[in-house]
């Protein structure tokens, strides 16, 4: 992602120039998929407790980002460059954190786009 946003779109998600590029590089079904599956296990799958074994630095980074895309995913409707923007959001604060995750959440993590 370069370093000036576009504009912050209805989720929260900030949307830079060069996301037009990753939309037409990922698949983005697979892409929402990823996102889901992270969503299922952090937030409705939780019963190894992966929140609550968080820093508190990693719930405020990771946890609220997540969060805002699980109802964009909710709501649906959402275009290809609103659905990047999440997946790219959670990717960038999720990453500084991994050390803290379950492997199966750093993997997914990590198929994320940047």
């Amino acid at each position: 992602m370069s370093a000036e946003y576009q504009r912050i779109n209805r989720f929260g998600f900030a949307e830079y120039h060069d996301m037009a590029g990753i939309v037409r590089e990922v698949d983005l079904p697979v892409m929402a998929e990823t996102l889901r599956q992270i969503v299922d296990l952090v937030l409705v799958e939780d019963e190894s407790g992966i929140v609550e074994a968080m820093s508190p630095e990693a719930r405020a980074d990771f946890a609220v980002p997540l969060g805002m895309a699980a109802g964009m995913l909710e709501d649906g409707g959402y275009s290809d460059v609103e659905l990047v923007s999440a997946a790219c959001t959670v990717r960038y604060f999720a990453e500084r954190h991994t050390n803290e995750f379950p492997e199966e959440l750093t993997s997914l993590v990590l198929r994320l786009p940047r």
